[in-house]
């Protein structure tokens, strides 16, 4: 293993809009959980960084932070990333959150109510302003669209974040969120595809490790 240390997120954000509603995404947190497996199966210390995940898919053993916002996810992994040699930022994390409303939202008021949204934070983007030296980190991006357009994107994406190694799949119906299996394409900072993979999630974060790994040697 190229790595001692290991931090890992996983999950989806779920941005309160008041007491009981929210505004979330389809992610178990699945991808992220089988990578901290992997990790820890190769011999790293691994924390998991777990944003409204069952507690069926965390692998035991693994140093465990719950989260469920955009925020409190920020906040936990700037304070993992000091220990880390590699960071894996797989949670889904909410792109928009609502503006929250004070008391509770009824079905019975006069006036339907109006979902107005800000940004959340870009948690990727800040543990790359904040990256320590010799850090590999490594972002997700679940997109939408034909295998060429996810490609496409997946591109675009990488050179925008600047990443050591984005990871994108393709997800919709019966794709990427809860399933059993995944097809990665792995994409270097400029935009370069080096790399795809097809099978388990467990799988698939194996080979995710591995670029990762060789990234860290050259």
């Amino acid at each position: 293993m190229d790595f001692a240390r290991v931090l890992v997120s996983a999950g989806g954000t779920r941005e309160p809009w008041d007491e009981v509603r929210f505004l979330g995404n389809r992610s178990t947190g699945r991808q992220g959980c089988e990578i901290a497996r992997a990790a820890q199966d190769l011999g790293a210390a691994v924390t998991l960084v777990a944003a409204n995940v069952e507690t069926a898919l965390v692998p035991s053993g693994v140093s465990v932070v719950e989260v469920e916002t955009a925020d409190e996810m920020l906040t936990a992994m700037l304070q993992a990333a000091r220990e880390a040699d590699l960071i894996v930022q797989s949670a889904a994390v909410a792109d928009f959150r609502p503006i929250r409303v004070s008391g509770k939202i009824t079905r019975h008021s006069d006036t339907i109510p109006v979902l107005e949204l800000e940004r959340t934070p870009d948690v990727l983007a800040t543990l790359l302003s904040r990256r320590q030296a010799g850090q590999v980190i490594v972002g997700f991006g679940a997109l939408t669209g034909s295998v060429d357009e996810v490609k496409t994107q997946g591109s675009l994406k990488a050179k925008a974040k600047g990443a050591d190694l984005l990871a994108v799949n393709q997800v919709g119906e019966g794709l990427g969120f809860g399933t059993q299996t995944n097809t990665l394409y792995f994409f270097d900072d400029r935009g370069e595809i080096i790399g795809e993979a097809s099978g388990t999630k467990y799988e698939v974060g194996k080979v995710l490790l591995h670029l990762a790994g060789k990234i860290a040697r050259n």
